[in-house]
């Protein structure tokens, strides 16, 4: 690993991010932080090039253990709780995976035209977001820890969900009756369920964009006040992403974001971000703390009250979707090497 700085961060239930400690490695590597808090919490290590570790600490002494070249296989001793979410996330990448060898098999039967192999591959895919879903929502239900109970939570599609996720609050109540995270994540779950019944659906807009469909349109300020619409890069592979700066997921996600387009930004491919901030300032700072070196970042400001929410029917973020030089989306929200492998495929 080269010095740098490393950064404590706790991730609040409301995804405000704190930094709690930061210090310079030595020429080895290695670093100590320290921190306290009243209970549990989801914890994050920041390095250089947007590379996180996730921790879920409680109290003691926690060591962490890492190859710099493979960050993403990092170990953990002295804390049950980040072994878990270690183990949970692991188990989130091989799904991922599976997730996109079925994409490329769907992808594959479309383009020969096999209707009967494809309607079987869509509906083995559906099976597989469901056993996904299922995992997920076991895992939360049952974890010892309150932060991996929680993160698992959130990573749920909120508006799908209602159901397991108003028992899930009641649970929670339950199993950590005395906690601060409790009653956070109670809370955050019922602002966001008001913020959705809020959103009315237009007439023309009653199910999510699909595969195979026009991208619908998107024009939106730049940073710059200089309006920018999602039609004037016809002829480009386009990636509309969606994120936010508040939003810890997408900003873990943004590392891979970056490392993509650095690949593909010479090959006909670019990104169109589409911010769902509400501060302007925050969400300027979250583009260069990130690296998000594409020219294209656009938003009105306005959080989940933004109309590219409604045409989208985005329900959580982060959330994208690959769009084609005819302005057609062939692929969605595509996830760590998922958006890679897929523009290998289309930029032969």
């Amino acid at each position: 690993m080269p010095v740098q700085e490393v950064i404590l961060e706790e991730i609040q239930v409301n995804d405000v991010i704190t930094v709690i400690d930061s210090v310079k490695t030595n020429e080895n590597g290695s670093f100590e932080l320290s921190g306290s808090a009243p209970e549990s919490g989801l914890y994050r290590l920041r390095f250089e090039q947007n590379k996180f570790i996730l921790l879920a600490i409680d109290k003691g002494d926690v060591k962490v253990t890492a190859d710099w070249q493979k960050l993403e296989n990092w170990q953990v001793s002295g804390s049950s709780a980040s072994e878990s979410l270690r183990s949970f996330l692991m188990a989130i990448r091989e799904h991922l995976r599976d997730f996109n060898t079925m994409n490329v098999l769907i992808d594959t039967e479309m383009a020969r035209g096999n209707d009967s192999l494809l309607r079987k591959a869509k509906v083995d895919f559906a099976a597989m977001r469901e056993n996904f879903t299922l995992y997920v929502e076991h895992y939360a239900d049952t974890s010892k820890f309150i932060p991996v109970a929680v993160f698992a939570a959130k990573m749920l599609n909120s508006g799908r969900e209602k159901v397991f996720l108003a028992a899930f609050d009641q649970s929670l109540e339950r199993r950590f009756p005395n906690s601060k995270m409790t009653k956070d994540f109670i809370a955050f779950n019922t602002q966001r369920e008001t913020m959705q019944a809020k959103l009315p659906i237009p007439p023309d807009a009653t199910a999510p964009p699909e595969i195979g469909k026009p991208a619908p349109e998107i024009s939106l300020q730049d940073r710059n006040g200089k309006n920018i619409s999602l039609s004037s890069f016809r002829g480009k592979y386009v990636l509309v992403d969606f994120w936010a700066s508040w939003c810890p997921p997408c900003r873990m996600e943004n590392p891979n974001v970056v490392a993509t387009y650095s690949k593909y930004k010479d090959k006909n491919f670019t990104i169109f971000s589409v911010s769902l901030d509400n501060n302007k300032d925050k969400w300027q700072e979250a583009i260069e703390k990130d690296g998000l070196s594409w020219p294209t970042h656009v938003s009105d400001l306005k959080g989940w009250e933004s109309g590219v929410v409604k045409a989208y029917m985005i329900e959580s973020i982060p959330a994208n979707f690959l769009v084609d030089p005819s302005g057609k989306i062939i692929a969605s929200d595509l996830r760590g090497d998922q958006l890679p492998l897929k523009l290998d495929e289309v930029l032969k």
